[in-house]
């Protein structure tokens, strides 16, 4: 598979994760409050309360963690002011 193919096959990948968080990620806040996920392949694959702790397993356990979408997820009285 040439370079271009497999950058195209990423970005792709990264793209339904990112979707597929979007979608869910009212039930994700519920189920996982005031937690880092680790998400790849649309599916939860790890969950922990640092992010340092969350980065270090994925490295242990998949390598290279710049290959998951990783996002913190706060509880449900969360406000967002800007």
């Amino acid at each position: 598979m040439n370079p271009d193919t497999m950058i195209f096959k990423e970005l792709e990948s990264g793209n339904k994760d990112l979707e597929w968080f979007s979608k869910h990620y009212s039930n994700l806040k519920k189920k996982y409050p005031k937690k880092f996920v680790a998400v790849k392949n649309q599916s939860v694959v790890l969950v922990e309360n640092k992010l340092d702790i969350l980065i270090e397993k994925l490295r242990e356990k998949f390598g290279d963690p710049n290959e998951f979408l990783i996002d913190f997820l706060p509880d449900e009285r969360y406000i967002l002011v800007v």
